[in-house]
C-alpha cells in the first residue's frame, strides 16, 4: 500500500512538471472561413483555389497546396491588405547555393525551402530548422540573424577548437544580457 501511494505521488509530481514545461507552440486559430472582404479578394486573385483560413487575432492566413503538392500561404491584415506571401519551392526554383549551404552544415537533414515576398516586393528564401529559421537572400547567400555575434566563416575557418568553444560561450552569455 505504501508503495502504491509513493507511485501515485511520483506520477502526480511528474504530471505537474510536464504541465509547467509545456509550451503552446502555435497561437493561430483555425477558422472555417475568412472575413467576406478577404475571401472575395483571395477568390479574385486565386479563382480555382479553396484555402484553409487561420487567424492570429490580428492577421489572416489563407493556405493551400498547389497541384505539385507545394504549400502556399497568403497573409492579409484585417482590412484585406497583403502583408506577405510564402511559397514552398521545388529544388529547381531556388539558387543551388542554398542546397550547398544546407547539405554542408546539416548533411543528414531533409529540408524545404520557401520564398517569402512582402507587400513591397522584398523577397528572401528561408528554411525552418528545429528552433530557428535560416534565411537566404535572392542570390542564395546565407543571411545570419542580426543578433548573431559569431560569423559563419570564422567557425568554418577556425582550427583551434578551444578558441571556438570560448567564442561560442561568449556568444551564449552575451545573448542572455
Amino acid at each position: 500500500m505504501k508503495n502504491v501511494a509513493i507511485a501515485i505521488l511520483i506520477m502526480l509530481g511528474m504530471n505537474t512538471l510536464v504541465a509547467q514545461t509545456t509550451e503552446r507552440k502555435e497561437s493561430k486559430i483555425i477558422i472555417t472561413k475568412g472575413p467576406k472582404k478577404l475571401v472575395a479578394k483571395f477568390s479574385c486573385e486565386y479563382p480555382d483555389v479553396q484555402p484553409s483560413w487561420r487567424s492570429d487575432g490580428v492577421n489572416y492566413e489563407a493556405s493551400y497546396m498547389d497541384k505539385n503538392k507545394l504549400k502556399h500561404v497568403i497573409v492579409y491584415d484585417k482590412d484585406g491588405n497583403l502583408i506577405r506571401k510564402e511559397s514552398e519551392l521545388d529544388y529547381k526554383e531556388y539558387p543551388i547555393s542554398i542546397n550547398k549551404y544546407y547539405s554542408q552544415r546539416f548533411p543528414e537533414e531533409k529540408f524545404r525551402i520557401l520564398q517569402s515576398e512582402t507587400a513591397s516586393g522584398q523577397k528572401y528564401y528561408f528554411a525552418k530548422r528545429k528552433n530557428n529559421i535560416l534565411k537566404f537572400d535572392t542570390a542564395g547567400n546565407f543571411l545570419p540573424d542580426k543578433t548573431e555575434k559569431i560569423r559563419i566563416s570564422e567557425i568554418n575557418n577556425n582550427q583551434d577548437t578551444n578558441k571556438l568553444r570560448s567564442n561560442i560561450i561568449f556568444f551564449n552569455t552575451k545573448a542572455l544580457f
